[in-house]
């Protein structure tokens, strides 16, 4: 080889370099946009940006070439947020059952001293849509796993075999991943693959499984999945649809070598049990035609549970729970946490309802229409595991 075509190869590769190089620093959005808390009047846009920068949400009726859209920003006491990669964005005022195309915005902040800030890219995304919430909406197909424990494969396989383009509505009960110990690690896990498929159109919803409470950023789970209320427990109207998610906690006592003294789930689950008691009383609830919950404990605890002795968060969980929900006209109550397919039919073990434990290979999906509850479960082959009216 000749030092012409070595000089050349050479600055073949340097070029090559360069350009990957520019392409790792380049400045975009990491992960998102996801929906998260979609009602009637607003919804919420949760984002992260590659680098630290100034970002905003800008949002128009769907179809509209001519009107400018609004520009939307998350701020809190009189700041707006910038200087950060996370973002959560909350849109208000909105028409029920209307349709709205959004993008995302974003400054790449270069420096940012006291009286010098100093910008570098600015990018925008693709325009994506979604509509408000339907309250005069009669059934839906909801789509309802859990226990991926990280396997984003799995969960995209079982999204297929549920048919997710047909499904109105998205729940997780619990344990999506193993713990928290990466900032990256709910991205891997679920929320980058439903980004994918459908959370930049329709939201996914979110209960936390025991799984969830732990590693040393478990304190940060309710950040990725925001609420108005500021709590990961609560109720998700779909028309004439009640969705309970209970937060069911660890699953051992608080006193278990293994939580270190740092959990207080006692009181924590003694609390939703006295929101629980108040949301069944209201007439949101009173006048859904139907009411389904989903929580990561059966809220049902077979025999071969009960001899190990040793699940007394899960027991607690029942104690709490349970006598609330079986006066409540509670139809269907959709869980995890065991890793099997298993149907309780009602009154099986104290439960005036059906719990239906999805089991960690699995997923359900409900199909609520005309007054009658279709429930289907089908796992990772394909198999159609369950397919029952169960009103």
């Amino acid at each position: 080889m000749n030092s012409k075509t070595s000089k050349r190869l050479l600055a073949a590769s340097l070029c090559s370099l360069t350009l990957q190089l520019a392409a790792q620093t380049s400045f975009g959005i990491d992960h998102g946009p996801y929906l998260q808390e979609v009602t009637e009047t607003g919804a919420t846009v949760v984002f992260t940006t590659s680098a630290k920068a100034f970002s905003w949400v800008e949002i128009k009726p769907h179809g509209s070439e001519s009107e400018l859209p609004q520009r939307c920003y998350s701020s809190k006491d009189g700041l707006k947020a910038a200087y950060n990669t996370f973002n959560s964005v909350r849109i208000e005022a909105l028409q029920p059952a209307a349709r709205y195309d959004y993008r995302i915005v974003s400054k790449e902040m270069k420096d940012f001293q006291p009286y010098k800030v100093t910008f570098g890219d600015s990018i925008a995304s693709e325009w994506f849509t979604f509509r408000t919430t339907d309250p005069h909406q009669q059934g839906a197909n909801i789509f309802v796993t859990s226990d991926m424990h990280g396997d984003a494969q799995k969960l995209e396989t079982l999204l297929n075999k549920a048919d997710w383009p047909s499904c109105d509505a998205f729940f997780y009960a619990g344990d999506m991943m193993n713990y928290i110990d990466r900032p990256e690690a709910p991205f891997t896990a679920f929320i980058d693959t439903s980004v994918r498929l459908f959370a930049t159109s329709t939201p996914f919803e979110i209960v936390r499984g025991n799984h969830e409470t732990r590693g040393n950023l478990a304190r940060t789970y309710s950040s990725y999945f925001p609420k108005k209320d500021n709590k990961i427990y609560g109720a998700y109207r779909i028309g004439d649809i009640m969705i309970v998610m209970l937060d069911s906690g660890e699953d051992k006592a608080e006193s278990h070598w293994v939580y270190a003294g740092l959990t207080d789930y006692d009181a924590y689950r003694t609390e939703q049990a006295e929101w629980l008691r108040q949301l069944v009383q209201t007439p949101d609830y009173q006048q859904a035609r139907y009411r389904i919950v989903v929580c990561h404990f059966p809220l049902v605890m077979g025999q071969q549970w009960k001899d190990e002795q040793t699940w007394f968060g899960w027991d607690d969980a029942i104690r709490k729970f349970l006598p609330v929900l079986n006066e409540a006209r509670v139809d269907l109550l959709v869980s995890g946490h065991t890793h099997r397919f298993f149907y309780h039919d009602r009154q099986a073990d104290g439960n005036a309802f059906p719990v239906l434990e999805q089991g960690s290979t699995c997923a359900a999906r409900l199909e609520l229409h005309d007054g009658h509850i279709r429930v289907k479960v089908v796992d990772t082959e394909g198999r159609l595991l369950m397919d029952k009216n169960i009103q």
